[in-house]
């Protein structure tokens, strides 16, 4: 048994090193470093550095600020339907970053519904900064909201007993234990914002900024060698954001065993309820604008509702489209978990040289950006038999979102009881039987989370994508960017409708098994 668990690492080691080490290596040795300096002082590559910069510092702060209130809503007051909430303020997150832009374009726009009214038009740095916000929020308010579940909720008793006023108990608990949360929150979201393209690509009409200025590049004029080097400075916040995440120590690692006692204010109350609503009023409103547009003909001509929009994606053949992106969701789901899982009860449970390896070569893909990684594989695997098929597409979607899944397992595999191994050993039990019988139905809530996180992403995703695809593998998620560029407003929201469509039945099959799972064994607890 040691020999085949020592196989299983040695050919999760290889593949680690071919998906995630090699591309990179690759990548690298195609810079001409002898034009480097003559990049980084030409008049596009700055104006694009400084604008991604003033975008994206600007949109972290406010979305972290608004995610912070959001998570504080949910976990510090009398709200209600506390659940349902938290569900809906990341619908966001279940359609590309290109569709806000759109949907920003649709209310926002030279003839948007709203602007037109107005006289504005929010194309531009402030599209960009809005769209980020929309985009990048949900991200923070999920970080920032577990962070809430790791404050000792007993140190507040202390603090009333010591007599501290509340902007001291905030300074001396609150931020004790949400120190580390909020940093990685603001390096995360900064990077992602950072290394997006869909959003200024939709809604940065002439205002360029790093990662459009590399998508032009490469896929405009084919200059791989540009494309490596500006995507190098994309690298360096995602790079930062994984060092810190992962080498600062956290002091707030258990969770509270006593509830946070929520103090009645019912001014405090209503107020950041009406906030909490205006938040979820806007994003509806956008997801509203795609229906508007999908069903209206000419929102500038004819108002009159028509089936002509869907007409066009049917003729263009939205069927095959749909089908590439759930042949790719579907099995990167699969794969993905299993490939994640493994990993993970490897890295553990067990013990060995290649074990510490194994879980950094698995996470560092947090430091690579869609866009670097899909540029990575462009310039790795052009030629070879996996080019513009779908294996290169489902390979590169693993590894583009596999790091968070197998954080999953990983965190939930330590919690299962440590002695397993030892008592199936004893019993001469193999580790598969072992797993299967014991390990799986432990963590089966994981790893339908897993699932859900591998598909959603994947139906998601353009960046990682976008230099990979042929014609007959096409993701649905990428037919929104060339609709949007040829101002098919209708048919882009009635593909990012679809999108959003899916994940939201996945979302809610996954919710519904869990509930039912959850009340099986209240039922069962009670008799």
């Amino acid at each position: 048994m040691i020999k085949k668990i020592s196989k299983t690492k040695i050919l999760i080691f290889l593949f680690l090193i071919l998906t995630v080490i090699y591309p990179l290596f690759r990548m690298l040795l195609n810079v001409e470093w002898s034009n480097f300096s003559t990049l980084v002082t030409s008049k596009n590559f700055l104006e694009s550095l400084l604008n991604s910069l003033f975008v994206t510092v600007i949109s972290t702060l406010i979305s972290i600020l608004i995610a912070y209130i959001l998570a504080f809503t949910l976990n510090r007051t009398n709200i209600k339907h506390r659940a349902i909430l938290k569900m809906l303020l990341t619908t966001p997150m279940l359609i590309p970053s290109i569709s806000h832009g759109l949907g920003l374009i649709n209310l926002f726009g030279a003839n948007g519904l709203i602007s037109k009214y107005f006289g504005f038009n929010i194309i531009g740095s402030t599209g960009i900064i809005v769209g980020s916000i929309i985009y990048a929020f949900p991200v923070a308010f999920l970080m920032i909201d577990d962070g809430f579940n790791y404050i000792d909720n007993s140190m507040y008793d202390t603090a009333h007993v010591l007599g501290l006023n509340k902007f001291q108990t905030f300074k001396k608990v609150t931020m004790c234990y949400m120190k580390k949360p909020l940093f990685s929150t603001l390096f995360a979201v900064f990077t992602l914002i950072f290394t997006d393209y869909g959003v200024p690509i939709a809604v940065g009409g002439k205002f360029l900024t790093l990662p459009v200025f590399l998508y032009k590049e490469v896929i405009g004029l084919l200059d791989f060698s540009k494309g490596v080097m500006i995507g190098l400075f994309l690298l360096i916040p995602a790079f930062i954001s994984f060092m810190f995440d992962n080498f600062t120590k956290d002091f707030s690692n258990s969770t509270s065993s006593i509830d946070y006692k929520i103090k009645k204010n019912k001014i405090r109350d209503r107020i950041l309820t009406v906030f909490v609503y205006l938040v979820l009023a806007f994003i509806f409103l956008l997801l509203g604008s795609f229906l508007y547009y999908a069903l209206i003909n000419n929102p500038m001509l004819d108002k009159t509702i028509s089936a002509i929009h869907f007409n066009y994606v049917i003729k263009n053949g939205i069927g095959s489209y749909i089908f590439n992106s759930l042949f790719i969701s579907i099995f990167v789901s699969i794969f993905g978990t299993i490939c994640s899982y493994t990993n993970a009860y490897i890295t553990a449970r067990k013990k060995g040289k290649f074990r510490k390896i194994i879980h950094i070569f698995t996470i560092i893909s947090l430091a690579i950006p869609g866009i670097v990684l899909g540029l990575s594989y462009t310039i790795s695997f052009k030629g070879s038999f996996i080019y513009n098929t779908f294996i290169i597409l489902i390979l590169v979607n693993i590894i583009h979102f596999i790091a968070s899944p197998y954080l999953m397992a990983y965190n939930a595999l330590q919690k299962v009881n440590q002695n397993f191994e030892a008592v199936a050993k004893t019993c001469n039990i193999s580790t598969f039987r072992l797993i299967k019988d014991v390990i799986i139905p432990c963590t089966k809530k994981t790893i339908r989370e897993m699932f859900s996180y591998f598909f959603v992403n994947s139906m998601v995703t353009i960046s990682a994508v976008a230099f990979l695809y042929s014609v007959d593998t096409m993701p649905l998620s990428l037919l929104i960017n060339n609709y949007e560029g040829s101002m098919l407003l209708g048919e882009a929201a009635i593909v990012s409708l679809i999108i959003l469509v899916f994940n939201i039945t996945l979302k809610t099959i996954i919710y519904l098994i869990n509930r039912k799972e959850h009340k099986r064994r209240y039922i069962y607890e009670l008799d």
